[in-house]
């Protein structure tokens, strides 16, 4: 039977060699040599892998933009600026090599023919490439709309400096080529006039103001810090975020007492030592956090927590009937005053940057006691399903802002909560998720889409590829649906709704975040609130390509902006950045 495998192994080989022989020598197959550009390509008619100068293909009739482009011609094209130009120009040779490179092609009646298609009607449809019709030129204009300009930046191949594609410097340059973000390494330079350098990061400097969008926003008594996951590249240790600069001021200047139920800290030492300051000082500092039944949790630095401060206790003794509930909360309350809170891990990739995220800092005593009285059920030995419900979760911080404070598992908050505010919503739903899979809330949703609601979600890349993801099933019922296309995570667990209803908080939407782990959630009904908020969502929503409404972008490849380059296994795989067969991709 061996032998016999074998020798049908051999003769299959052998004849794919006689079939790949017979298709390019006897047909009328020809192998590109050489591509000068996407209009003129050397093929080797002679069939002698030899290329001959003199004869080169060119094709007639069609056109497609670079930085030279004469569009005086076409008046729908002569307004593009430069940095269209330069996309355009880079997208078409990409498309062009896309199609050509390594592959065998045929000539027919003076056509390039492409799988026996036209490769002048591929380029066409690709929307790079126009002819003298007003429908591909439209095209041209249509393809511009699609670009995340923030994507790409312009880079000096002779010095090695690298420019936004709005930097005044960068079309001074000749020797340039067009390169991802992804691409950067540290043996780039980064240009002064348009790059900030700060540790191993880089911010760009946004020349238009209708591109930037705060990361704060204050109103009388919260405190919104919203972390942008497309501009820091890779996680640090540096406490650098108006979130994580908020929180550890606030640490620095509690007085009395320190509560802290988190999920667990890792590779945050200003924060880490703040904590242990403010007990070095006198500060009664209480803390909770998540252990599994093997006495284990998942940050490295939780343990170094858990020794310095002795006041403490964990979920692992408890709930023994839901296995899976984890201590997922991430709240402080500052000497009975001020609570901070979010969807926010104390981590590296969490509140230093790298993930997107929303945080908010409450003063209120009234919010502060509501706070404490869930830390003390959990303190005391109880979490999860042990837990009592409490009345007089509603509260007025001040005449123009309504505070709903619950908590999981006891408030059953999809279900009681949220659903009940979408069954009212009438204008539009915007949705930055990290994971979604209650089927419930799908339901709500879809039943808002039919009555007219506008609906858009943001989707985290390595979740989207879940197999209990169910964001799938938004898209088929005319949702849109967007997946991020960046190194960090969409982290933020929050419903933004009808510039009234703002949902933040820790809880994933799933049926473990409603019905088993410890979670807080605030539901604030403020106007400008939330339309800040909005504005950030928009604002991420913007930045994606409106392809990854159609399809999920690999969350460690070229697809992800910086994931190739961030030493974090994005994807879970065991392989980190250039290991990785999505970075190898082009």
């Amino acid at each position: 039977m061996n032998i016999m495998k074998k020798f049908l192994i051999i003769f299959s080989i052998f004849f794919i060699v006689i079939s790949l022989y017979i298709a390019y020598y006897k047909n009328d197959c020809y192998k590109v040599l050489k591509i000068i550009s996407p209009l003129e390509i050397y093929i080797d008619y002679n069939k002698n892998l030899i290329l001959d100068e003199n004869k080169s293909f060119k094709i007639n009739n069609i056109y497609f933009v670079d930085r030279n482009s004469d569009l005086l011609k076409y008046p729908i094209l002569k307004d593009l600026n430069e940095k269209e130009k330069l996309l355009l120009d880079y997208n078409a040779r990409k498309t062009a090599q896309n199609l050509l490179n390594h592959k065998f092609i045929k000539v027919k009646n003076g056509n390039i023919l492409i799988n026996n298609e036209n490769y002048t009607n591929l380029l066409i449809k690709s929307g790079f490439f126009y002819d003298d019709s007003e429908i591909s030129q439209r095209n041209i204009i249509e393809t511009i709309k699609k670009f995340n300009f923030n994507e790409y930046m312009l880079y000096n191949t002779k010095s090695k400096k690298y420019h936004t594609l709005d930097c005044p410097e960068a079309y001074k340059v000749k020797n340039y080529k067009i390169i991802k973000k992804s691409e950067i390494n540290e043996n780039f330079i980064p240009c002064k006039n348009c790059i900030i350098k700060k540790n191993d990061f880089y911010y760009e400097t946004e020349n238009k103001k209708s591109n930037q969008i705060s990361d704060v926003f204050k109103t009388e008594n919260i405190n919104i810090y919203f972390i942008d996951l497309n501009k820091i590249m890779k996680p640090t240790n540096k406490c650098q975020t108006n979130a994580c600069l908020a929180l550890k001021n606030e640490i620095d200047n509690t007085k009395n007492t320190l509560e802290l139920a988190i999920y667990g800290i890792d590779n945050q030492p200003e924060i880490l030592n703040a904590i242990i300051n403010a007990q070095n000082r006198g500060v009664k500092v209480r803390a909770v956090f998540d252990y599994d039944k093997k006495n284990f949790n998942y940050y490295n630095d939780t343990e170094k927590l858990q020794k310095s401060v002795p006041n403490y206790n964990t979920d692992k003794e408890y709930d023994l009937n839901n296995r899976s509930a984890i201590m997922h909360n991430k709240f402080f309350i500052f000497d009975d005053k001020k609570v901070f809170t979010g969807s926010t891990n104390i981590t590296s990739t969490g509140i230093t940057g790298f993930n997107s995220n929303i945080s908010l800092l409450i003063n209120s005593k009234e919010t502060a006691q509501i706070f404490k009285r869930e830390f003390n059920q959990m303190y005391n030995g109880k979490f999860h399903t042990q837990k009592c419900a409490f009345q007089n979760k509603n509260i007025y911080i001040n005449p123009k802002t309504q505070l709903t404070v619950l908590f999981s598992p006891q408030d059953k908050i999809i279900t009681n909560y949220i659903i009940p505010i979408i069954a009212k919503a009438k204008t539009y739903i915007y949705i930055p998720i990290f994971y979604i899979t209650k089927k419930e809330l799908i339901t709500a949703l879809t039943d808002a889409h039919k009555r007219g609601v506008e609906i858009k979600v943001i989707n985290d890349a390595t979740n989207a590829h879940n197999k209990y993801s169910i964001h799938k099933e938004l898209r088929n019922a005319g949702i849109k649906v967007k997946t991020e296309n960046y190194a960090g995570k969409m982290h933020s667990k929050a419903l933004i709704i009808d510039d009234k209803y703002s949902i933040i908080g820790s809880m994933n939407f799933s049926n473990n975040g409603e019905k088993r782990n410890d979670e807080n959630v605030v539901i604030i009904n403020n106007k400008e609130i939330t339309k800040y908020l909005k504005d950030t969502f928009l604002y991420l929503w913007n930045k994606i390509p409106s392809k990854y409404e159609k399809y999920d972008p690999q969350a460690e490849s070229t697809e992800s902006i910086g994931s190739c380059s961030d030493n974090i296994d994005n994807d879970f795989d065991e392989k980190i950045d250039k290991a990785d067969e999505g970075c190898l991709i082009h």
